[in-house]
């Protein structure tokens, strides 16, 4: 079985474009919401604190005519997907298949709600002019694949293309089946990550649920390889995906995350046992539900005596890269030394837990 290995990470979010800017936001603490005034179903006005992407010169990355084929989230991912492979050491050649053949390189991309702008835009015209004029360019673009399908095609990544939706635990699903596809040696290398973008229909539905007090946007993006690999090209290697736990929770509601600690107790367990040795800090999903988030952190209590306790969902929101932000930043921390384990939890009750080492 392969050791995985994360040897770059690419991030657009609200406090800007690249794996600086998540650093620099962590580290200070703030969060990077501001408050809104949504309009709501049925006529309510609910406030909310909403983190919106940095606004950034997309041509910078991708040319005019590239862009104009991708939708809004495919667009952000791809830049993603790019950053990473420049934080990699791998932007001259990656289209062209370095340092490795297409076919051994998959994209493994999580994202909960997927392209709903285009969707949204897509069923207005098919409503207010009928199926005949519906657009074909928003109906390509109105699949939850569709970014996956356009990293693949512009990085020459000619593996498994694989999107996940579990709510806020997209990211985490993504980098469990894309670390699993190296560790079992079905692919060399893998783009793993979470995105999501809150178009103003989403926003409305979201602030009609009264549940949710801020929420976020944003993408992150992975590069995973094997140990063996990494290290024969000379790869700086952030950490090592040392192990990892899956759960589910099947008391959570269809729109909530779980509150049941038995579930919890299990995935983060089986994490930190895998990986061995001490945690020495959690990286919490913290979700908004106030019984979700307690029972989690006394999960982890327990699980992990002593391990420093900390999360990024009050700096970029709920829901914020599909919970990628998160798992960067537990990357991040464990670059500096020890085990980090990372928990992301969704609607549904999918439970995820990843320690990096």
């Amino acid at each position: 079985m392969n050791r995985v290995v994360v040897t770059g990470i690419g991030c657009v979010g609200p406090a800007g474009v690249g794996r600086e800017s998540l650093e620099s936001a962590v580290a200070d603490g703030r969060s990077t919401a501001r408050t809104e005034s949504i309009g709501a179903l049925r006529g309510v006005v609910r406030v909310l604190s909403v983190a919106r992407l940095a606004p950034f010169p997309r041509e910078e990355f991708l040319p005019a005519r590239k862009l104009r084929r991708m939708g809004e989230l495919s667009q952000i991912w791809v830049i993603s997907c790019l950053l990473a492979a420049r934080d990699a050491g791998l932007a001259e050649g990656v289209a062209d298949g370095a340092p490795y053949p297409p076919e051994s390189r998959g994209t493994y991309l999580g994202t909960g709600f997927g392209c709903i702008d285009t969707n949204w835009e897509y069923l207005v015209g098919m409503y207010k002019d009928g199926a005949g004029m519906a657009n074909p360019f928003l109906f390509s673009e109105s699949v939850a694949n569709a970014p996956a399908g356009h990293s693949a095609i512009e990085l020459s990544t000619r593996g498994a293309t694989i999107t996940f939706t579990c709510a806020d635990a997209s990211g985490a699903a993504a980098l469990e089946f894309g670390a699993r596809a190296i560790r079992e040696g079905r692919v060399r290398m893998a783009f793993c990550g979470g995105i999501e973008l809150l178009c103003e229909p989403l926003v409305r539905v979201i602030a009609s649920m009264g549940s949710i007090d801020s929420i976020g946007e944003g993408a992150v993006c992975l590069i995973l390889e094997s140990l063996e690999t990494a290290r024969a090209r000379g790869a700086r290697i952030y950490a090592e995906v040392a192990g990892t736990g899956t759960a589910s929770d099947p008391r959570a509601g269809a729109v909530n995350w779980g509150s049941d600690p038995a579930p919890l107790r299990v995935s983060i367990s089986r994490a930190a046992q895998r990986a061995g040795g001490e945690i020495s800090r959690v990286w919490l999903h913290a979700p908004p539900s106030a019984r979700a988030a307690e029972a989690e952190l006394q999960v982890a209590r327990s699980v992990c005596p002593g391990a420093a306790m900390g999360g990024t969902t009050d700096l970029f929101g709920a829901l914020a890269a599909a919970g990628g932000f998160n798992l960067a930043a537990a990357i991040l921390d464990a670059a500096h030394g020890g085990s980090v384990l990372a928990n992301a939890t969704s609607w549904g009750g999918s439970i995820f837990s990843t320690v990096f080492r």
